[in-house]
């Protein structure tokens, strides 16, 4: 167990002897991701700090409505080194990219608040709490342990990404303090319609062209308690889908009843990235593990380190149905 107070008490200070302060977070951005670093961004300005959030890709379009983006520049942009860095929901420095990471280096102080079980503790001051469902619930704690007051915008942000992590409050990870925190939230006057078309009613034609097409590669395994489903570069190209538009698809497979391991691969130009959802027993992370991944024990990554879809699916299956 975490002393929030006492390292809330150090973030503080960190926060009040700094002049320019970075936020970032990792790669391919959700939004728990978005969520904590916009309303960190949020907080500090609140209390007068001059503040960059680092941003080495681009917006889901269902994301774009949250507040403090204004803010954000691309790494290349920046030439300047920090006085203290805030690394938010990002379990290892690799995670926020090689361009992103030599700014967190070259900055003076470092800090890092995050949610996975994986994490590296590699900052000076390092606030991560593997029982927390998001890093937005931990941010929250944080600002209420040191009696900041929060404003609409920030409670937003800080309840966009407790609702998106925690899949929309269903997952066993949540826990009464997780609802208590999101009451708190709502006294802030938050638009919950807005945060609910934005992100559960906005999905595009070729996000939803993407999911037919990946659908239509579905295979079961073990008795139909495993699911793969593939996304091709060609289903990319085909569907004209933004990158961040193969989001969702797993969760989707891993919904069908008789699934207990859901698994999604998506080929790169040098890789395939691996997505892992399962419902009440299997442990992802072991699975992820084997592939040079991590995360949380019910949604999980990984990156197949070769473009073989084929090799890469027989592999992953065996692995998984070892752990089933």
């Amino acid at each position: 167990m975490i002393n929030l107070k006492e390292l809330s008490s150090e973030l503080k200070n960190l926060i009040d002897n700094s002049n320019s302060i970075a936020v970032a977070s990792h790669l391919n951005p959700d939004g728990d991701n978005l969520g904590s670093a916009t309303a960190m961004l949020g907080m500090l300005n609140k209390l007068g700090k001059n503040t960059v959030f680092i941003l080495d890709d681009s917006v889901p379009s269902s994301f774009k409505f949250l507040p403090n983006l204004s803010y954000s520049k691309s790494p290349e942009n920046i030439d300047e080194d920090f006085d203290l860095f805030i690394a938010l929901d990002s379990s290892d420095e690799d995670r926020m990219g090689d361009r992103v990471k030599e700014i967190f280096n070259k900055s003076k102080k470092t800090v890092n608040i995050d949610h996975h079980f994986s994490n590296k503790n590699y900052a000076d001051l390092n606030i991560v709490d593997e029982n927390s469902p998001a890093t937005c619930e931990v941010l929250a704690r944080i600002f209420k342990s040191l009696n900041l007051q929060l404003d609409k915008e920030i409670a937003t942000s800080l309840f966009t990404g407790l609702s998106t992590d925690t899949g929309s409050f269903k997952y066993s990870s949540v826990s009464s303090k997780t609802f208590e925190i999101a009451s708190d939230l709502f006294k802030y006057d938050i638009d919950i319609n807005e945060v609910t078309q934005n992100v559960y009613q906005s999905r595009s034609r070729q996000k939803t062209d993407l999911l037919i097409r990946a659908m239509n590669s579905i295979e079961y395994f073990d008795k139909d308690k495993i699911a793969v489903v593939i996304v091709t570069k060609e289903d990319m190209e085909k569907t004209k889908a933004a990158k961040s538009d193969a989001d969702g698809i797993v969760e989707f497979v891993r919904d069908i009843d008789t699934v207990e391991l859901a698994v999604l691969l998506k080929e790169k130009d040098d890789c395939i990235r691996l997505s892992l959802r399962s419902k009440s027993y299997v442990d992802c992370t072991k699975i992820a593990s084997k592939f040079n991944g991590g995360g949380h024990i019910r949604a999980s990554g990984g990156t197949i380190n070769h473009t073989d879809i084929k090799k890469a699916k027989k592999d992953l299956v065996e692995v998984a149905e070892e752990e089933l």
